[in-house]
């Protein structure tokens, strides 16, 4: 038996970009994953797989009108949606869908809606021991490693700046960019 092979067949974002205060993040995936379906000339009716994060693929899939025979739900930060590709690859290639939606849809400029970041939970070790001294989130709990990296390979926190400079300079190349090159009498 030949095993399948997976593929990326359409791809989209949302419709509007920016503080959209009349979409709440479920719509904003919603307006995407349609989109995306449009993209790979599909209809609603075609996807049987839906892994998403900060919505879960239940709420998605019945504002869609989809009845899915695969779900995934993995929710581990910022990278949840590279998961959700090497998940729906595996599902695609056993067989147990043919066409997998992943979405990713945020409320973070308009806040309409929006799931929001977790805190710790109360009584938890994170609540216990880091959030007290101000440690919560990525940007603080990255620092000591990126710091010793940097002295271990011998590179200088400029280094580490100027790959953040040249992200946003190839960024800022897309027409639909929130961020447009700063001007030059700011930098």
């Amino acid at each position: 038996m030949r095993r399948a092979h997976a593929a990326v067949i359409g791809a989209a974002e949302t419709t509007e970009m920016g503080k959209l205060p009349h979409m709440s993040q479920l719509q904003l995936h919603a307006d995407a994953a349609l989109n995306a379906i449009a993209d790979a000339g599909l209809k609603p009716s075609d996807i049987d797989g839906i892994a998403t994060a900060g919505e879960t693929p239940e709420s998605l899939a019945l504002y869609l009108g989809i009845t899915p025979s695969w779900i995934d739900a993995t929710g581990v930060g910022g990278c949840s949606f590279l998961m959700h590709v090497r998940h729906a690859v595996a599902a695609l290639e056993s067989g147990h869908c043919k066409h997998v939606l992943i979405t990713h849809g945020e409320s973070g400029r308009s806040r309409v809606a929006a799931a929001g970041f977790p805190h710790p939970i109360a009584g938890s070790l994170p609540q216990q021991f880091e959030t007290p001294y101000g440690t919560f989130g990525p940007p603080t709990m990255f620092t000591l490693p990126v710091l010793r990296f940097l002295k271990e390979r011998g590179y200088e926190q400029e280094d580490l700046a100027r790959v953040a400079v040249v992200q946003r300079e190839w960024a800022a190349l897309n027409p639909r960019a929130a961020r447009r090159p700063p001007s030059p009498s700011t930098t």
